[in-house]
């Protein structure tokens, strides 16, 4: 697991630093505080280099497609992961990692040393603007790896990667606040079920629906999806059954996919009724041991908090509350019985 975290320059973050972590990590803190920042910066570190983990994050927030200019591309989507949108900073996010060992990434504004010129240059074209196109260099390094670098430039026509070919330190999965692919939950329940472990998955969802009896990975209706039998005369497709029996599928199928790695899950109480929210986190819980998954989950509910307390209890999970005040970022990490005075008290944690 991921033991310490340390971020400096990206996002919302100057310098943030959090000495310990846990197994099941809960992210709290006030909008824009970076909740979703440190999920990103953790997805970042883990694809040791690789500028496509970039692209990826534009997609977590919404952005799932690039236009316009290489200079309307820089602006609108590089600038903004450098804190303060200041491109001449170098961000940094270290990590280490129990079993890896110590994990640095840097992302900096470069100038390349080589330049690519079209075959025709139309006439009028200014040869300094093309020779010195930037990049975005990403550089990582590990005991692992060694030191290797990934880059990410634009051309008139397209978004140039280059990817180092490296392994990765540990693998990642990021759960967005948006919704997910329900042919990709469909054939990550059949890689489950291969492996015979099909019933975890089952259990899970029984846990808040009762009347399930089974489920199903088939293509009836054209795409790979899930079914359940609840006890109708058919199967019924997952998704009619609730948007909170989605998003638990969704957790158990992304810890199941992410032996040994780290699930970043956004806003995880998303379409769960407060009532159900211990069973849910004793659900996370059951699955991160089974597959030795690491957890980050960041919430805006109180009653999550309580829940996982209720849950999982003393050394279940730390609570890690975000704090930002003017340019200076802080992380305060609450014990157990810090946790059991605030909620006794209804004071302000998340």
């Amino acid at each position: 697991m991921l033991e310490r975290l340390h971020i400096r320059n990206y996002r919302v973050f100057n310098d943030l630093e959090i000495d310990r972590l846990s197994r099941i990590n809960l992210i709290a803190g006030k909008n824009n505080s970076g909740k979703t920042s440190l999920l990103e910066a953790i997805f970042l570190l883990s694809g040791a280099g690789n500028a496509q983990m970039a692209m990826n994050i534009m997609a977590f927030r919404g952005i799932d497609s690039v236009s316009g200019t290489s200079q309307t591309i820089r602006e609108t989507f590089w600038k903004p992961i450098f804190s303060a949108l200041d491109m001449d900073k170098t961000v940094e996010i270290r990590g280490h990692h129990e079993s890896v060992g110590p994990l640095n990434l840097t992302v900096t504004l470069d100038t390349p040393r080589t330049t690519e010129l079209p075959l025709k240059v139309p006439v009028g074209t200014n040869l300094a603007e093309l020779s010195s196109a930037p990049q975005l260099m990403f550089s990582f390094s590990s005991r692992l790896t060694g030191e290797i670098k990934g880059r990410m430039r634009t051309t008139g026509q397209a978004i140039q990667l280059e990817t180092p070919h490296a392994e990765v330190p540990f693998l990642s999965r990021f759960l967005s606040s948006r919704g997910g692919n329900l042919k990709e939950d469909a054939v990550l329940l059949g890689v489950l079920r291969r492996q015979k472990k099909g019933h975890l998955l089952l259990e899970a969802l029984q846990s808040i629906e009762p009347r399930l009896q089974s489920i199903e990975d088939n293509s009836a209706s054209g795409e790979p999806l899930i079914w359940g039998d609840i006890g109708l005369s058919e199967l019924v497709p997952l998704p009619v059954m609730g948007e909170g029996m989605t998003r638990i599928a969704r957790l158990v199928l992304a810890i199941s996919a992410t032996p040994n790695g780290v699930v970043l899950a956004d806003e995880i109480e998303n379409g769960l009724h407060h009532s159900v929210l211990s069973k849910v986190w004793k659900v996370v819980d059951t699955a991160a041991r089974q597959f030795n998954t690491q957890i980050f989950a960041t919430t805006h509910s109180f009653e999550c908090v309580e829940a996982a307390q209720k849950a999982l209890g003393a050394d279940g999970f730390l609570l890690h509350r975000l704090e930002a005040n003017g340019t200076e970022n802080r992380c305060v990490t609450y014990e157990s019985e810090e946790i059991d005075v605030a909620l006794r008290h209804n004071l302000e944690i998340r």
